[in-house]
């Protein structure tokens, strides 16, 4: 089947790539500064998602495989019931980020848990940083879940016949690897997250609720390093 291999072509690739952005990442930061590594992960991740998007309609892909329709089956009631607690998390996330956003106390409180190297070296320091991060939270959301929740998960299961709670594994699993550059500890718990998320995903079938949730938990993390003088 042509759009097996295609996409796991270009999915295996971006593994590979992302490996190697484990070693080169911290470099790129020091030579390039945030800003310009913000810009081109942004250019990059929008490339990739348009490409892969182009190819799902290229090869008649029910865009419902992939996870792009607007709400669960009707009917479908353990999925609606998922779908009402995404929603109520995602109002939990938004309204933490505005106490994280306004609040000196809680950032602060906040610092020793976003203190690996590659933290403090990716997250903002200033206001125009951190504005620049916003862009890189919804990029971060939208094209990554797409194409680690969406398309990975759907090229999966070209392969395998497995549950959902496997299946989800298998991607939370390949989204750590993605993020290897965060080193171990980081690893293990963006793949922990990517469980979680692809599960939800799975079981509501719809993926914009879970692009808003990891654009929230990326937007939560931009003002934690930012210099008190800068925020208040």
């Amino acid at each position: 089947m042509l759009e097996q291999a295609v996409f796991t072509i270009i999915l295996m690739y971006l593994l590979i790539v992302q490996l190697f952005n484990a070693r080169l990442m911290k470099p790129m930061i020091e030579a390039l500064g945030r800003g310009r590594v913000y810009e081109q992960t942004v250019k990059s991740s929008w490339g990739l998602t348009l490409l892969l998007l182009a190819l799902v309609f290229l090869f008649n892909v029910p865009p419902e495989a992939v996870g792009l329709g607007f709400a669960p089956i009707v009917g479908d009631v353990r999925a609606w019931k998922f779908f009402f607690f995404t929603t109520v998390l995602i109002s939990v996330l938004l309204a933490f980020y505005l106490l994280v956003k306004t609040s000196t106390h809680l950032r602060r409180k906040l610092r020793p848990y976003y203190d690996l190297e590659i933290e403090r070296l990716l997250l903002p320091r200033t206001n125009i940083e951190a504005k620049a991060w916003g862009a890189v939270s919804w990029t971060a959301g939208v094209t990554e879940e797409f194409i680690f929740r969406g398309v990975l998960l759907y090229t999966i299961s070209l392969y395998l016949d497995v549950s959902s709670p496997m299946l989800a594994f298998i991607g939370g699993a390949m989204f750590g690897l993605a993020h290897a550059y965060q080193g171990v500890r980081g690893t293990l718990v963006t793949g922990l997250v990517g469980w979680g998320l692809g599960y939800l995903y799975l079981t509501m079938g719809v993926l914009w609720p879970v692009m808003v949730v990891h654009t929230l938990l990326d937007l939560i993390a931009g003002p934690v390093h930012v210099a008190d003088s800068e925020t208040d």
